[in-house]
């Protein structure tokens, strides 16, 4: 129902790519809508080949690896990754790896640092559950994923930054439910508040206008003035509602 979804009254890229990582126990069928979405607008979109994203993290940056180098060759340089939850740390992991070949890491709810410390009390004992179960089955280190683990991506887990040239962005809610916001806001780059559960992220409406925004290239002052005298044309023209899983547009606040 809202126009952003028809990639009205946003900017529009230039063919650039972007590499869409899922979260924790998702797979590439979480950006059903955000990958179109983003083609309808203008950009070039490549999914992860993660068809449910369990297991160890450290060897998924490895594999991935190639993928990065595949799709930045073929887009003849630097290129955009939006992770969700976990995809953004394996994002991150990425570029620190490979910097030359990630020119922007954008991570929407995704537990920036101190790992299972950034996943709220109420879903920690459950997600560490789900986690461990999948351990029993895939081949994994010993101690991946708890405080033991001491693999390049647990400690980059904990909050390194991005290497100079990397612009990196974060996209979270207060009301994520997950993810606790506090450990999903970064220091090391620019922060939006947007409102909305950490499952439903991936097809928010205000998250849609601040990736369309944000990817054209906008400082964050611009992004909000952008979305604020977005929210006043909505008031003024008084656009009905969206539906549910589509919170009703609000300005983002950088945090």
């Amino acid at each position: 129902m809202d126009p952003v979804f028809q990639g009205n009254g946003i900017p529009k890229g230039q063919g650039q790519a972007i590499l869409l990582i899922p979260g924790f126990t998702a797979g590439d069928w979480t950006f059903n809508t955000m990958s179109p979405w983003l083609q309808q607008i203008g950009y070039r979109t490549h999914l992860s080949g993660i068809n449910v994203n369990v297991g160890c993290p450290q060897r998924k940056v490895e594999r991935m690896l190639g993928r990065l180098e595949d799709i930045s060759k073929e887009a003849g340089g630097p290129i955009v990754i939006i992770g969700h939850s976990l995809g953004g740390l394996v994002g991150c992991a990425l570029a620190r790896q490979r910097p030359e070949l990630v020119r922007h890491v954008i991570a929407i709810g995704s537990p920036l640092r101190d790992g299972w410390q950034a996943v709220t009390p109420e879903v920690r004992p459950t997600l560490f559950a789900i986690h461990s179960f999948f351990q029993k089955f895939i081949e994994a280190p010993e101690g991946c994923g708890t405080e033991r683990c001491m693999c390049e991506f647990s400690k980059e887990a904990r909050g390194a930054e991005l290497p100079p040239g990397v612009r990196f962005t974060s996209i979270y809610s207060l009301h994520d439910g997950i993810v606790d916001w506090k450990f999903a806001a970064t220091e090391n780059g620019d922060n939006y508040e947007v409102e909305g559960l950490h499952t439903d992220l991936v097809v928010n409406v205000e998250v849609y206008r601040i990736l369309s925004n944000v990817l054209t290239g906008y400082p964050r002052e611009i992004v909000k003035l952008r979305s604020m005298a977005a929210e006043a044309s909505d008031i003024k023209t008084g656009k009905p509602s969206a539906p549910a899983n589509f919170p009703p547009e609000s300005s983002c606040q950088p945090g």
